[in-house]
C-alpha cells in the first residue's frame, strides 16, 4: 500500500510539471474558446487546431498547442480522448502537407555565427559572463543543462563537465578547452565559489552571487543581455565550428550530446551556408 502511494505521488508530481509547463498555452486556448464561442473541449481544440492553420502558424505550433490543450483536457478535467478523436487530429495535422500550408512545415532557428567574432564578443565581458558564455559556447550546452550545471560537476584537472542530458535522462561527459577553465578558475576566485556553488546562479544588483538554479528564462535573457542573441546560437556555433574543423558527426555528437547524427546534420549544419561558400 505504502510502494503504491509512493508511485500515486511520483504520478501526480510528474502531471503537475506538466500542467505548469503548459499552463500559457491552456489560458490562450480558452480566451479563443471564448471568443470563437466553441466549448473548452476536444471538439473546440479541433477548432482550436484548425485557427492554428489558417492563420500561418508552424506545424510546431500545433503540435505544441495540440499537446498542452490535450494535457489539460484529460488531466484537469478529466475528459477522455477516443481513438476517433486522435484520428480527426492526426488528419488535421496533415494540412501542413497541402501546398498553401506547406512551407509552415519549415523551422527556422537560431543561426550559427563565427566562433572567432562570437569568442571576441565573450572577451569582453565581466569574468563571471566570460566563464559563463565561454563554457556554453565550448560544451555546447543547451540553456536547461546550463542552469543545473554546479561546480562539482566540473573536473578543471581533466578539462571536463558532467552534464545532466534531461531529454534523454543520462549524465554525458563533455570537454573544456584551456581557455574556459582558466576563465572559471578566474570566475570562482572572483566569487569565492565551491563545488555547490551553480555554475550560473544568480547576482543582484550589488554583484553579490547566491547558488541558486536559475530558470531556462531568466538565463537565455542573461546571454541576450550579454551577446545580443540566444544561447542557442552559442550551440549551434560550435556544432557548426567544429564541422567546418574537420569533426565527424560521432564526434560532433559526443561532445554536443546529441543522440541522433540526422538532428545535427538536418537542423545545426545546414544552417551555417559558410561550409558552402568555401567551394564556390
Amino acid at each position: 500500500m505504502i510502494a503504491s502511494r509512493k508511485v500515486d505521488t511520483k504520478i501526480k508530481e510528474q502531471i503537475e510539471k506538466k500542467s505548469k509547463m503548459y499552463a500559457g498555452d491552456f489560458e490562450r486556448f480558452k480566451k479563443y474558446a471564448a471568443t470563437a464561442g466553441v466549448d473548452v473541449s476536444f471538439a473546440g481544440l479541433e477548432s482550436y487546431l484548425v485557427h492554428t492553420v489558417e492563420t500561418g502558424l508552424k506545424l510546431n505550433t500545433f503540435n505544441r498547442r495540440s499537446a498542452s490543450v490535450k494535457h489539460f483536457l484529460v488531466n484537469e478535467l478529466g475528459l477522455a480522448e477516443t481513438d476517433e478523436q486522435k484520428q480527426r487530429i492526426g488528419l488535421l495535422r496533415q494540412m501542413y502537407n497541402d501546398v498553401e500550408h506547406v512551407e509552415q512545415k519549415q523551422v527556422s532557428g537560431q543561426v550559427a555565427q563565427s566562433k572567432d567574432e562570437v569568442i571576441a564578443l565573450i572577451e569582453k565581458l565581466d569574468v563571471r559572463a566570460k566563464a559563463i558564455a565561454l563554457f556554453n559556447l565550448v560544451t555546447a550546452c543547451r540553456p536547461s543543462e546550463m542552469v543545473t550545471i554546479q561546480l562539482k560537476h566540473i573536473d578543471l584537472k581533466n578539462c571536463s563537465v558532467k552534464v545532466y542530458l534531461k531529454k534523454q535522462k543520462e549524465w554525458h561527459t563533455r570537454r573544456l578547452t584551456l581557455e574556459c577553465v582558466n576563465a572559471i578558475k578566474d570566475y570562482i576566485k572572483a566569487y569565492g565559489l565551491d563545488g555547490e556553488s551553480y555554475l550560473v546562479g544568480k547576482v543582484n544588483k550589488g554583484n553579490k552571487y547566491t547558488s541558486v538554479q536559475v530558470s531556462d528564462i531568466a538565463y537565455r535573457k542573461s546571454i541576450h543581455k550579454w551577446l545580443g542573441f540566444a544561447p542557442y546560437t552559442l550551440r549551434k556555433t560550435q556544432v557548426s565550428a567544429m564541422h567546418e574543423a574537420g569533426a565527424d558527426l560521432a564526434t560532433i555528437a559526443k561532445q554536443s550530446g546529441h543522440k541522433n547524427l540526422e538532428t545535427i546534420n538536418k537542423h545545426y549544419l545546414s544552417v551555417n551556408d559558410r561550409t558552402i561558400d568555401r567551394y564556390l
